[in-house]
């Protein structure tokens, strides 16, 4: 065990309920993984996640507001209100398949060295004892949490074989935490990228979208397209930036010179680091979940940059529907999710149009259900392009002025930092903002999760989210 460390006012109190209640009842308990990383480094965690001796059923009878999920990782999800506390059982390794290592099931109980050893990364194999205030330690993670780096547990390329959608999280954890993957984890990453499409569509495209989330998506695709996963992930988004041979170089070319002022904004790759890059500023700033409609946007704008900029409606509408489709189609992008950027896009063009163009009443755009994300999204352009501001200005204050007699004003929803930024400090969408930190899972996304089990292909689909 380390030293003593006090966390004792970043905890979670209703974490602490769990893990107590569960001591109380005789079972060991911990909390684990990610939250214990982050609070060791000084961080703020987004979740709290518990590990104990109690199996889910026993679990399930001790808490009234629980239920138990999943199949291949059965754990229970312990309710407050909307928030959530995952509390899971110590497992041991998966017995080994010697023709494939792929993990498909991950229910076989053990002892909480056995579920240290099973996890993915040091850095997340961490466990904190709550009555001695020290973390536990089997695998030398604060020796790399000190060292800044991504190690796997075990032999890197047999913990990727079993579980490829690891390689995404190394890359989400080496981007968000600016660490350096060890030597022989990175020759691993090169060596199994192709492994990736064995996983379920459903599981890689929620992790995409947790790395676009992540505050540190530019940089989480700069490792991709480096380790080689992007092509692998993301094909036939990439050839919409070019063909086989010459989309990769673009995409990397790009990379060096997007931040250059004398670049052109609008080609595609560039304006895509660039879009990614204002969506990173966007959400450290507001601390704001996009929804997965904006992340479309973000991700198809650039194929049409010169088509919105010049507002060129002519078969734009379909254009877009066409490109979001045959990507949509291969990884299994929700049509919802498809429809939703379609439409942000479309409005982006209403948004931009200097006011002597527009109708002279905004009040139709304005109560448009995508508005206040086709907003969020026009925020981004102007961080990313420079141009747009003054419209931007004047979409916020009619939306901040549709807000009044409601629940009050609206609260921030626009980027700041370089390439242009919006017009203020804290511009407003009329958006409630939705936080990203702190207390608690949202149960929109376990709910789709059990909807559709099919992700949960490996041991990390719930060992640690964070």
């Amino acid at each position: 065990m380390a030293a003593p460390q006090d966390f004792s006012e970043s905890i979670d109190p209703e974490a602490l309920k769990v893990v107590r209640r569960l001591l109380t009842a005789g079972h060991e308990a911990y909390l684990v993984g990610g939250c214990v990383r982050d609070l060791y480094l000084g961080r703020r965690p987004k979740d709290f996640d518990i590990a104990t001796s109690a199996t889910p059923e026993i679990i399930r009878r001790l808490f009234r507001n629980s239920r138990v999920i999943g199949r291949r990782f059965k754990l229970a999800h312990v309710f407050f209100g909307s928030k959530i506390i995952e509390t899971s059982t110590f497992r041991s390794a998966p017995l080994a398949n010697e023709d494939d290592p792929l993990i498909t099931h991950d229910n076989e109980w053990g002892s909480v060295e056995d579920d240290a050893r099973r996890r993915d990364f040091t850095i997340n194999g961490l466990f904190f004892d709550v009555e001695t205030e020290k973390i536990v330690d089997f695998v030398d993670g604060m020796t790399d949490l000190d060292a800044r780096l991504i190690r796997t547990i075990g032999d890197p390329a047999t913990r990727f074989r079993e579980d490829p959608v690891r390689m995404i999280r190394a890359v989400k954890f080496a981007a968000r935490l600016d660490f350096q993957f060890e030597e022989a984890t990175y020759a691993a990453l090169l060596e199994v990228a192709p492994d990736i499409v064995k996983c379920s569509k459903a599981r890689v495209l929620e992790e995409i979208y947790k790395l676009l989330r992540s505050g540190s998506a530019r940089r989480s695709f700069e490792l991709m397209l480096e380790i080689g996963i992007f092509e692998h992930v993301l094909g036939p988004y990439m050839r919409l930036f070019g063909d086989a041979v010459t989309a990769k170089p673009n995409l990397v070319a790009a990379m060096a010179t997007a931040a250059d002022p004398a670049a052109d904004a609008l080609e595609p790759a560039t304006l895509l680091w660039r879009l990614l890059g204002s969506l990173d500023r966007y959400v450290s700033q507001t601390d704001e979940a996009v929804i997965n409609g904006v992340l479309q946007a973000v991700m198809f704008a650039p194929t049409v940059g010169r088509d919105l900029a010049a507002g060129n409606r002519q078969n734009l509408d379909r254009t877009i529907d066409n490109r979001m489709g045959a990507v949509g189609a291969v990884l299994g992008i929700a049509r919802r999710d498809r429809e939703l950027g379609r439409q942000i896009l479309m409005a982006h063009q209403r948004l931009i149009e200097p006011s002597g163009k527009r109708r002279r009443s905004g009040g139709g755009m304005a109560s448009r259900q995508y508005f206040h994300d086709a907003l969020v999204f026009l925020a981004l352009w102007v961080d990313a392009i420079g141009d747009g501001r003054h419209e931007l200005a004047q979409w916020q204050r009619m939306a901040q002025q549709s807000t009044h007699g409601g629940s009050g004003p609206a609260q921030g929803s626009g980027g700041r930092g370089g390439g242009g930024a919006p017009p203020s400090d804290e511009p407003t969408t009329g958006r409630k903002r939705r936080r990203r930190g702190g207390r608690g899972k949202r149960p929109n996304d376990e709910q789709q999760a059990e909807a559709d089990p099919a992700p949960e292909t490996g041991p990390e689909a719930h060992a640690d989210r964070t």
